[in-house]
Formats: structure tokens, sequence, C-alpha cells
């Protein structure tokens, strides 16, 4: 005679594996699509002897690219090193970088650049974090005008921390006394490096913010998240 408790706890048993089989085999949600990346931010370091001759062909393209649909192209000159560059450019889209950067006055330019650097030539694609609406004093009109790009690197785990309070920052900073532009970005390949771009009226303004709260603030919660230097640069516009 079959016990039927037997085939009730069985029964169950095989509901409860093709169950546990169910789960198992549930496809896992796709991963969000990454964010477009429309910025670039490139630094370039020549050999200090080329330094006239890489200003003359970063000039020259970045003339070249006028009306051809960049939203930015501008080039920096960090202060107390002049053979050291910077690059910031904003496009419509990643496409529009990316075809640009493809193009034969692109390639032309980074190879006629290429014997003269002495590290290579370093282009990080990015997307915004917090950024404002361009200021009518940056740009070529404001040639006193200081210039800083930082690259700020979290370690993995405090990403997210780390995100919340350099957007904390660029909030906190943009319109205040002597600031021009303040904006984050998000460097698209590692997403716990962040760059900074700021322009300041002139170096008093810019030494001025660095000794606000929010900046100590900042500076504060980033020495147990950070994952390298401060890496904090002063540029001119290039002329």
């Amino acid at each position: 005679m079959v016990d039927r408790r037997q085939v009730l706890v069985g029964a169950a048993g095989a509901v409860g594996m093709l169950a546990v089989g169910a789960v198992a085999q549930t496809p896992p949600a796709p991963a969000a699509a990454p964010p477009e990346a429309p910025y670039a931010v490139t630094y370039i370091e020549v050999e200090p002897a080329q330094a006239d001759a890489a200003r003359r062909l970063l000039a020259h393209h970045r003339d070249a690219l006028e009306n051809k649909g960049a939203l930015e192209f501008a080039v920096f000159e960090q202060i107390g090193r002049p053979n050291h560059f910077a690059i910031v450019e904003q496009w419509p889209s990643a496409k529009a970088r990316e075809d640009n950067a493809a193009s034969a006055a692109s390639r032309e330019f980074r190879a006629a650049l290429a014997p003269l650097l002495i590290a290579p030539y370093d282009e990080r694609p990015h997307f915004a974090l917090s950024t404002g609406a361009p200021s009518a004093g940056t740009g070529a009109a404001a040639p006193a005008a200081v210039y800083v790009v930082t690259h700020v690197d979290f370690v993995p785990t405090k990403r997210d921390e780390g995100v919340a309070e350099t957007r904390k920052l660029a909030e906190a900073s943009r319109g205040t006394a002597g600031n021009l532009r303040f904006d984050a970005l998000v460097q698209a390949s590692r997403p716990n490096h962040l760059t900074l771009v700021e322009a300041w009226t002139d170096a008093p303004a810019q030494a001025a913010h660095s000794a606000t709260s929010p900046t100590r603030s900042f500076r504060t919660a980033l020495g147990p998240m950070g994952g390298a230097l401060y890496d904090e640069r002063l540029y001119t516009l290039l002329k």
C-alpha cells in the first residue's frame, strides 16, 4: 500500500526543485547602457624645446575646427610648465566626437604632433556629472582668466560617495565670486575617475576659492576615498 504522506512530500519536493531551477535559469536583467560621452579631456606633454612648435600645431588645429560642429574645443597651456597642454572639447554627441577624432584632419594633426611628444597623447572621453551654461567671461574674451583642470580618483568601492561629494562641490562653487565656470565630468572608461574643469577671473579668485568651506569639505571627504594624489593643474588659454 502506498503511503499517501510520502507521495505528497515527494510531490512538494519536485515542485520546489522545479521552482529553484526556474529561478536559476532566469536570465539576468540587461545592463544599463553607458551614458553618452560627448566630452573629451586630453593631456599633452612635448619636449621643452618643441613647445613653440606644439603651440602652433594646437592653435592651427583648434582654428581649423571652427564651425565644424564642436560645442567647445579649448586648448590650454599649463602655468609654469609651458610644454604641457590640455584640450577640453564638447560635441553634440559621442558619435560626433568620435567622427572628429577619426577624421583626416585629426589624424594629420596627431601625426604632426607625435614626433614632439614625450608622453602618449592622453585623450579621455567623458560624460557630464554637473555642468553649467558657459559664462560670457570665458574663452578668448577673457585672456587673463585662470583655468583649472583637476583629475580626481576615487577607490572603486567609494565611487558613489565620491561622485556625490564632487557634485556637491561643483554646485556650491559654480557662480561664486570670481567663478566663470565649474563643471564636473566623469571619465567614460573609468567611472571612479572624474575631472573638474574650472575658470576664474584671475589667480586671486582661484586661490580664494581653494580656502572656502566647500573646497575644504570636499578635500577632507576625499582623503579616505582617494585612489591617487589630487591632481590640480592651472592653465591659461592658448592664444
